[in-house]
C-alpha cells in the first residue's frame, strides 16, 4: 500500500493492490506461508531461503520495471537456489526486467536466464548476449574462439570459467579484446547510439512526488503498522505491564500495615519514607521502559531506512507512528501501576487526586520510552546508547531532589535540580497527593522541620511540632518544591516529552547508520 501509487490508472484503488499483492506471493511461491511472522534467527521464524524469497516479493511489491539482485541464490543449497531462481524466472515473463549477480550456479539454475554478462579481473568484459536454447549461443562462441569444446552433461556455467580463465587455451588469449572484436560488441553498441539519437523527452520518466501515497494514508498506514507490531510484541509489553504491578506492591505494601487503620498522626519517618517510595516508583518503572524500549526502537529504525531507501516512507509518519504506538501502553501501565500503590498505601482520596498521580506518572514514564527511542536513532549502537542512557538516568536519580535534597546543593549545581523529568514529577505527585491527607505530621525532636516549626529546646514541652502534610513536604524540600508549583511541573513535563520527539524526527530525518 505504500509502494503502490493509487491514483495510477493500473491500480486504481485498495482492493486492486490486495489482488496485486496476492499475485506476488503467488509467483514467489509464499502463498502458504503468507499468515507466519518473519521472526528472527534467534527466536525463529521463517527460513533463510523464504526471507530471500520475501526480500525479492517487497520490492516486486512496488511493481518496478526493472529489479536488481545481488547474489540472490548466496547462503542457499542446490534446491534453495532453484526455487529462487524459479520465481525471479516468473517475474522475467511477467514483463519485467531482472539483473542478477550469481556465483557458481548449477545447470538448471544457469539456463533459466536469458541473457549473459561475464566479467574478468578488473571489471573487462568477457561475454555479453543471449545464452540461447540449453547455453547454445554461449558455447558457440567461446568454442569458435578456442575454446575446448563443453563434454557431454557438463555445467555450462563452470566450463566457461574454466574456458576464459585459460586452462584450455592459450594463456597469452586477452578475451577481453577478443569480445570488443565481436559481432556481439558491435551489436550492443550499435544498439545504444541508435536509443542516444532517439531519445523522446516526452517519455522521460517523472513522478510528481517522492512517495507513492500521499502524507495522510502514510501517517495512517505507519501507525496501523506500529499498533501492529506491538501487538506481536507480548515480551515487550508484558513484562512492562508485570514489572509495574510487581514493583506497586512492593513499594506500596510498605504502608500496608498502616494504610488503613485509624491512625491520628503520621510520624515524621514515615512521611519521609512514603516520599522516598514515590521516587522509587517513578525512576524504577521509568528506568524499566527506557531500558526495554531502546531494542525495539533500534529494529524499527533499521527497518525504515530500507523503507526510506525504497521511497516507501519518510521521517514524519514513522516519527508519529513510533509516539503514538508507545501512548496506550504507557498509559495502561501508568493507570495500573497507580492503581495498586494508591490501594496499598492508602493515598486514595479523591477521584480529582488519582488523576494528578496519573497524568504526572504517564508523562514521567513517556520522557523516559520516547528518550530512548530518541537516543537510539541519534547513534549508532546500542552500547553507545548505554551511555547516553546512563547519563539520563543518573540525572534523574541524583537531581530529582530525593537523594540530595534541593537545598543541600550550592552554586552551580543547582541548575540539575531545574533540568530532570523526575525532579517536576516528584513535585508534582507529592503535592497533589498530601492535598488529600488530613493526618498532621509530628516532627521528629531536633529535625530540621522540627525547628521550621518554630519548636527549641527551651519550647520542647510547649511548642506545636504538628503539621499538615503538605506544610511537611514543602519544608523536606527546603521550600524549594512547592503546590503553587503544579502548572509549572506539567509543562516542564510536556517540554521534556516534546524535546524527546523532536530528537527523534530530526534523527530520522538527518542520520542513516546502515547501508541501504
Amino acid at each position: 500500500r505504500l509502494r503502490l501509487d493509487a491514483n495510477a490508472p493500473a491500480i486504481g484503488n485498495d482492493e486492486t493492490k490486495l489482488r496485486y499483492v496476492d499475485n506476488v506471493l503467488e509467483i514467489m511461491e509464499l502463498t502458504d506461508i503468507q499468515t507466519l511472522q518473519v521472526g528472527s534467527f534467534e527466536e525463529g521464524g521463517l527460513s533463510f531461503e523464504q526471507r530471500k524469497r520475501l526480500a525479492i516479493a517487497c520490492e516486486l511489491a512496488g511493481s518496478p520495471s526493472v529489479i536488481f539482485l545481488d547474489e540472490p541464490t548466496s547462503g542457499l543449497d542446490s534446491r534453495g537456489a532453484l526455487v529462487v531462481i524459479r520465481a525471479m524466472r516468473r517475474i522475467a515473463d511477467s514483463g519485467r526486467t531482472v539483473c542478477a549477480t550469481v556465483h557458481q550456479p548449477s545447470a538448471a539454475v544457469f539456463e533459466m536466464f536469458d541473457d549473459l554478462i561475464l566479467l574478468k579481473k578488473g571489471g573487462n568484459v568477457v561475454f555479453f548476449g543471449e545464452l540461447g536454447e540449453e547455453c547454445s549461443k554461449l558455447v558457440e562462441y567461446f568454442e569458435t574462439r578456442g575454446a575446448k569444446p563443453i563434454g557431454r552433461g557438463e555445467n555450462p556455467a563452470a566450463w566457461v570459467l574454466r574456458a576464459y580463465a585459460g586452462e584450455h587455451v592459450s594463456n597469452d588469449a586477452d578475451w577481453a579484446e577478443l569480445y570488443k572484436d565481436s559481432e556481439q560488441f558491435q551489436t550492443i553498441r550499435n544498439q545504444i547510439e541508435t536509443v542516444r539519437e532517439s531519445a523522446d523527452e516526452s517519455k522521460r520518466i517523472k513522478f510528481d512526488s517522492t512517495f507513492s501515497t500521499p502524507m495522510k494514508e502514510r501517517m495512517k498506514l505507519m501507525i496501523s503498522r506500529m499498533f501492529t507490531i506491538y501487538k506481536r510484541s507480548p515480551p515487550y509489553n508484558m513484562t512492562r505491564l508485570l514489572v509495574a504491578i510487581l514493583y506497586a506492591f512492593i513499594l506500596g505494601t510498605i504502608f500496608i500495615g498502616s494504610a488503613y487503620q485509624r491512625q491520628t498522626v503520621w510520624q515524621e519517618d514515615q512521611a519521609a519514607g512514603l516520599i522516598g517510595t514515590i521516587f522509587l516508583s517513578l525512576n524504577v518503572i521509568g528506568t524499566t521502559a527506557m531500558t526495554m524500549a531502546i531494542p525495539v526502537a533500534k529494529r524499527i529504525r533499521d527497518v525504515f531506512y530500507k523503507h526510506r531507501a525504497s521511497g516507501m516512507l519518510g521521517h514524519n509518519s514513522l516519527s508519529c507512528a513510533m509516539a503514538v504506538a508507545e501512548v496506550p501502553y504507557l498509559f495502561l501501565v501508568s493507570v495500573i501501576f497507580c492503581l495498586i500503590y494508591c490501594a496499598t498505601t492508602g493515598l486514595f482520596t479523591t477521584a480529582g487526586n488519582f488523576f494528578w498521580f496519573v497524568l504526572f506518572f504517564f508523562l514521567h514514564t513517556s520522557s523516559f520510552s520516547l528518550f530512548a527511542q530518541c537516543f537510539m536513532c541519534l547513534v549508532r549502537d546500542e552500547k553507545t546508547v548505554g551511555a547516553l542512557q546512563g547519563v539520563w538516568i543518573g540525572l534523574n536519580l541524583f537531581y530529582a531532589g530525593f537523594v540530595v535534597l534541593p537545598q543541600n546543593f550550592f552554586s552551580f549545581f543547582q541548575v540539575g535540580i531545574w533540568i530532570n523529568a523526575s525532579r517536576y514529577a516528584l513535585e508534582g505527585i507529592v503535592f497533589t497527593q498530601f492535598e488529600g491527607l488530613d493526618v498532621p505530621v509530628v516532627a521528629t525532636t531536633g529535625s530540621s522541620f522540627w525547628y521550621s516549626l518554630g519548636c527549641t529546646w527551651d519550647t520542647v514541652d510547649t511548642c506545636n511540632n504538628t503539621a499538615t502534610m503538605t506544610e511537611f513536604a514543602y519544608q523536606y524540600f527546603g521550600t524549594y518544591f512547592s503546590p503553587a508549583n503544579r502548572g509549572l511541573d506539567i509543562g516542564i513535563l510536556f517540554v521534556w516529552v516534546f524535546v524527546a520527539l523532536f530528537g527523534t524526527w530530526f534523527a530520522l530525518w538527518k542520520f542513516n547508520y546502515v547501508n541501504t
